[in-house]
């Protein structure tokens, strides 16, 4: 048994590697084309191209490793039923169950790695293709710096501005400081608001104080109107993207929202995706085992068109429970793991029917 275990190891590893690379490949091309007017318009050196399609590696390994964790047991287990090994082990008194467990474990072991490479890697690489993109090919100058925990960026009035958080659903900004200089650059006035919100193309500052140091004078503002500050698409741009972020970067920055009265389910629903994300790799693998050893469909074409509908059928279930969590009709917390759970207890019970 020892050696027929190695062998069905080995064939794993080998569809794999072939679905793994295969999947993430079709997924960079489809980028290269979804973005490919953006290079053709901007005369994008051929480097720079590949730089970008390169750093959008990890991010397409994430995606694809459940992918290739389900066609590969498919593939691997409708082989084996093709030529009659499923049925040797069970001539020979083994058990199925017991035979295949061995690729839960290893079902766990690929989870756990795309969880570390999900939380190391993959955030870095996305968020260096951002900026290849947005200041290399689309020459973008960036204008916001990023330090210690606060966004700094030049007014259109050449004043400096200093702000604590971006609220992207809301067009709001949070613990605003304005530093206007004079042409010896003295400084001449300074202007603190608890936040500022864009109304009918212009920030309004609320709960402004105004220190100027010119006629010494301090007044405070319910309400004061900005216009050195481009309007909120400067900080979309250029701001981290939930996908550039890891766990711990992600729940610092919704944490900051939430303490400053801004709650935002979308950013939940990210936040345990990517805890949810590498299980899936676990679940598939058992899923796979179950089907496969519960259906007569082979290996091949065959496997392959049944890992397609699994597939769908995952992303469509997937699709509206993450809907339901961004509008609140779920709790955002569990809405990344609905289709996880639906499918690990659909495949417990399958794996559990299995024939001896």
């Amino acid at each position: 048994m020892k050696i027929l275990r190695r062998y069905f190891l080995k064939e794993f590893f080998r569809f794999f590697t072939i679905c793994l690379l295969s999947v993430s490949a079709i997924l960079v091309i489809a980028e290269f084309f979804d973005k490919f007017d953006e290079f053709y318009t901007n005369k994008a050196p051929v480097y720079l191209v590949v730089q970008y399609l390169l750093l959008q590696v990890p991010r397409s390994i994430l995606i694809a490793s459940p992918i290739a964790s389900l066609l590969s047991i498919l593939f691997t287990i409708g082989m084996a039923a093709k030529w009659k090994e499923t049925l040797a082990i069970r001539a020979s008194g083994g058990s199925l169950k017991r035979f295949f467990s061995y690729f839960l474990a290893l079902g766990i072991i690929i989870s756990l790695c795309a969880l570390v490479f999900g939380e190391t890697l993959a955030p870095i690489a996305t968020s260096r293709a951002s900026w290849v993109r947005n200041t290399q090919i689309l020459k973008n100058e960036s204008r916001i710096t990023f330090r210690e925990g606060m966004l700094w960026l030049k007014g259109l009035d050449g004043s400096l501005i200093r702000i604590r958080d971006f609220v992207e659903d809301k067009n709001r900004i949070l613990k605003v400081s304005i530093f206007e200089f004079s042409p010896s650059f003295e400084l001449t006035r300074r202007i603190e608001a608890a936040e500022a919100e864009w109304i009918d193309g212009k920030w309004e500052l609320k709960n402004a104080i105004v220190f100027d140091f010119e006629n010494d004078t301090v007044t405070a503002h319910d309400s004061f109107t900005f216009f050195g500050l481009e309007e909120p698409n400067i900080f979309r741009e250029e701001m981290k993207k939930t996908g550039e972020m890891n766990f711990k970067e992600l729940y610092h920055y919704y944490k900051r929202l939430e303490r400053a009265g801004f709650k935002n389910n979308r950013y939940v629903v990210e936040l345990y995706g990517k805890l949810a994300q590498p299980l899936v790799n676990f679940v598939m693998i058992m899923f796979g085992i179950a089907l496969a050893l519960n259906s007569r469909w082979g290996g091949g074409i065959r496997a392959a068109g049944l890992g397609l509908v699994v597939i769908i059928v995952y992303l469509m279930v997937f699709a509206v429970s993450i809907s339901l969590g961004n509008t609140g009709t779920l709790p955002p917390a569990l809405a990344p793991w609905i289709s996880p759970a639906i499918f690990c207890i659909t495949g417990s019970y399958m794996f559990l029917k299995i024939r001896e």
